[in-house]
């Protein structure tokens, strides 16, 4: 009895003694207006993201550790926005026999902090010495407005080359993910994971429309409702890149901007649960399809001339860049038709509607 009881008070010590540390891991950025972002050091993961205390939180998935890859779970878990850095997806046989973990090293690592300008700009850094890779992430927050702006700066330290991609996985949870939340994008010419080796151009599409089985059953990726499960994965025409997502029940919308010389794929993950909507993954990044670099070697995958991955040369160094802004929407809201950036501004024009939604903000693509 004495030992049971010891062993309760122990159980109990550590998770307390968890949560403790879990909340040293957590940064935050905000402004006068009460709109905050926060960010957790372990996995470099933006994990809230508010107009206010109030307001429903986008960035509410996660994935219990129980439920992640076992290579993974000694590490942080999926939540929020993380990135995946080197792959996109599991690993080689060999590779995980090397300690790599689904969707690379920095996202499973704990950061660390190098520099925090008040409330307004952080920025971490990650050494991923077994993906070869240094990640230098700066984050600025608007001093008004719901709108941040990330800029990666990633460099090898490998003195090879290797095949590499960097994906950008923004996942939205319940309740802002509903069957009423809308998706819209500028995105193109896309198929469907599932559909898409050897061959992505079987089967392909153009959004919003989607085609989900062999038969040509078609669906409407703009809906939330589909009851099935998919990720639909897209090129673009124009030279920036969006996407949203909005539920005008609650009356929000959170949306990515972003140049397609940098990003140029967008994959759209819809995963369903007992019926209901349980993620909505907007993933861009220098990726469309999700395997191994040798299944991507193996068949011409390139879809309209596009690989499904990149080349990082020996100790080479690149930078990319993304807005990401959350503001409120009317009720009768039914989705954008476009998005126009002007000079500290960006501007929603809603579909079948002339009317407009601006958000102001401080930053560039640049």
């Amino acid at each position: 009895m004495i030992l049971h009881r010891k062993i309760v008070l122990l159980i109990g010590f550590l998770l307390y003694a968890y949560s403790l540390l879990a909340k040293d891991h957590i940064l935050t950025l905000g402004n006068p207006e009460g709109k905050y972002l926060s960010m957790d050091l372990l996995g470099g993961a933006f994990i809230d993201f508010r107009l206010s205390k109030q307001s429903d939180n986008p960035y509410s998935w996660y994935l219990p550790t129980n439920e992640m890859p076992e290579n993974n779970r000694q590490g942080a878990r999926f939540q929020g926005h993380f990135m995946c850095l080197g792959r996109w997806g599991a690993p080689t046989n060999g590779e995980m026999k090397a300690h790599i973990p689904h969707n690379g090293e920095a996202g499973n690592k704990l950061w660390k902090l190098i520099l925090s300008k008040g409330d307004s700009v952080l920025i971490i850094r990650s050494n991923a010495s077994l993906d070869g890779i240094k990640v230098e992430r700066k984050v600025q927050f608007d001093k008004e407005n719901a709108v941040f702006k990330v800029t990666d700066n990633v460099e090898s330290t490998f003195t090879v080359g290797r095949l590499f991609n960097i994906v950008q996985h923004a996942t939205l949870g319940s309740p802002f993910l509903a069957v009423s939340t809308i998706i819209d994008s500028n995105a193109s010419q896309g198929f469907m994971q599932h559909l898409s080796y050897p061959d992505p151009h079987k089967y392909e599409y153009k959004w919003p429309t989607a085609i989900i089985d062999t038969l040509g059953s078609r669906i409407d990726l703009t809906r939330t409702d589909t009851r099935q499960s998919y990720v639909s994965t897209h090129l673009f025409n124009d030279s920036i890149g969006w996407v949203t997502a909005a539920n005008p029940q609650n009356g929000l919308l959170i949306g990515y901007i972003w140049q397609t010389k940098e990003y140029p794929w967008l994959n759209l993950w819809h995963e369903m649960k007992n019926g209901k909507p349980w993620a909505k993954g907007l993933e861009f990044g220098t990726t469309g399809i999700g395997l191994s670099y040798q299944d991507l070697l193996a068949y011409d995958t390139r879809f309209h001339g596009v690989n499904s991955f990149i080349y990082l040369d020996a100790l080479e160094h690149f930078e990319k860049t993304f807005i990401c802004f959350q503001v409120h929407i009317p009720h009768d809201f039914i989705g954008i038709s476009r998005i126009k950036m002007e000079q500290g501004r960006i501007i929603l024009i809603e579909k079948d509607s002339n009317r407009k939604i601006t958000v102001s903000h401080h930053y560039n693509l640049k």
